[in-house]
């Protein structure tokens, strides 16, 4: 019976050396080869591994300092952002005041404040992306919203408003043209107010149709208002004296004038220098008598002196 062939489990390597024209052989076990091939297989893999972790390492740490720049330089512009809607939030804030006083000389309702908030809310940030962004920094951006928000609602109900100021205001400009705003004078004092009183010369109670402002002889005399001069002469006991219709009803008298500076027909503009105070007439010293008149119906002077409140 033929001995067993006995199966070989082995790897030959022939290696051929060309300058000494010789051969030699190399066997290595087949179990020797795998854990060969498995040491190159783990030593690449792991020297592949370890090349991404590096590369992966410098990627993120590169990545990580641009998101902290931006991050740095978001806050930066967020605080001057904020800076600026408080100076803008400061400056409507005096154009709402000024709005006030002039819906107030315009007989004007104020605006309700309801309807300056309406339309204040939402937000609008969802449409950006914060994940970047520090809770605080993001808390901020919503906040500076909502702000940018309600001063946009309260620019554009300002405007509205100055509109309607404007319109209102225009159509209203020959009439405060025509009433009686400023002081007939300068200089002086009140020494007699309108209504009744006792007559300086004979003692009776009787009503004073005006207000007499006691000034030196010379104190100019001006147009409250402007308007057209209807007589400007002397006037018995008012002595030298000028009477002005402005329209819309008003008119006004100044007496007891030292000179005149005006003439009949003439047109004169608030402000002018229509005369000077004087003693002419029935007085008892330099003073002007100074009438305002609505309707042919005398009515307080000091009412329609609204840039003078110690008169």
């Amino acid at each position: 019976m033929s001995p067993r062939l006995k199966k070989s489990h082995n790897t030959k390597f022939l290696i051929f050396f060309e300058r000494a024209s010789e051969m030699r052989e190399m066997v290595i076990p087949v179990r020797r080869m795998v854990q060969i091939i498995c040491l190159v297989f783990l030593f690449l893999s792991m020297t592949i591994y370890g090349s991404a972790q590096y590369l992966a390492g410098i990627y993120y740490e590169e990545k990580i300092k641009a998101i902290t720049a931006d991050n740095d330089d978001l806050t930066s512009v967020l605080s001057e952002m904020r800076t600026r809607i408080s100076t803008l939030q400061n400056q409507i804030d005096v154009i709402v005041e000024k709005d006030k006083t002039l819906r107030l000389y315009a007989n004007l309702p104020e605006i309700d404040q309801d309807i300056r908030k309406m339309g204040v809310g939402g937000r609008v940030t969802e449409d950006f992306n914060l994940d970047n962004l520090d809770p605080e920094d993001e808390s901020t951006l919503e906040k500076m919203d909502l702000n940018l928000k309600a001063l946009s609602q309260t620019i554009k109900l300002e405007l509205m408003s100055y509109e309607t100021l404007f319109e209102t205001l225009q159509s209203q400009k020959d009439r405060f043209e025509s009433i009686p705003s400023i002081s007939p004078t300068k200089l002086g004092y009140l020494s007699s107010r309108f209504g009744y009183r006792l007559d300086p010369f004979n003692g009776e109670r009787t009503f004073h149709h005006g207000i007499d402002i006691a000034a030196t002889t010379g104190t100019h005399v001006y147009a409250t208002a402007g308007g057209k001069v209807v007589y400007a002469r002397y006037n018995g006991g008012y002595g030298y004296t000028i009477k002005i219709e402005h329209g819309y009803g008003y008119a006004t008298i100044y007496a007891h004038l030292s000179r005149m500076n005006v003439q009949k027909g003439q047109i004169v503009r608030r402000g002018d220098v229509i005369g000077f105070v004087g003693n002419s007439g029935r007085s008892t010293g330099p003073h002007l008598h100074y009438e305002v008149r609505y309707q042919n119906n005398p009515v307080n002077p000091i009412e329609y002196i609204w840039t003078d409140a110690s008169l």
